[in-house]
């Protein structure tokens, strides 16, 4: 996977909506989940569904996936998973050292195409409204440029 100057992700309004609600259900820990969808021959990335997971460490600072539900959603949804998101629930804006050290394990050394989203707070009534398209980042660490940051789009209705 080469990178591209037009690269991006896409996420459906459905996508969006479980996003949303998840990390403000969750708003005192990093919520955390899949992505699932496509990535197209350019190297786009197409979110249309988003699945929830447990962060087995209740952290604001920390997640991890609980394995077990990692593996039923790979094995449930076979080639669909496309990313990951998490949430920074103090509202750092960047990937911290722990999330580029995972990027570049996940994308480089283990060659998983995933994008990385990122979800800061705080996790307001009136952020869900307002801020949504500035508080969501994408990474995604090439083996060549290194960590990148991509342009998110959110789709405005559902197909």
């Amino acid at each position: 996977m080469g990178k591209q100057e037009k690269v991006e992700v896409t996420i459906s309004a459905a996508a969006r909506k479980t996003l949303l609600l998840d990390v403000y259900k969750r708003h005192r820990i990093e919520a955390c989940g899949l992505l699932l969808g496509s990535i197209d021959d350019v190297g786009n990335w197409h979110a249309e569904e988003v699945y929830p997971l447990r962060n087995i460490f209740d952290s604001p600072v920390y997640f991890e996936f609980a394995p077990e539900e990692l593996l039923a959603v790979e094995l449930e949804h076979a080639g669909e998973i496309v990313g990951v998101y998490h949430s920074h629930p103090t509202g750092f804006s960047v990937a911290s050292a722990t999330d580029r050290e995972n990027m570049q394990r996940v994308n480089v050394e283990e060659q998983i195409p995933w994008v990385w989203l990122i979800v800061r707070g705080p996790f307001d009534m009136l952020w869900q409204e307002q801020r949504v398209p500035s508080a969501v980042i994408a990474y995604h660490h090439y083996e060549q440029w290194g960590l990148q940051e991509i342009p998110v789009q959110f789709v405005q209705r559902q197909a």
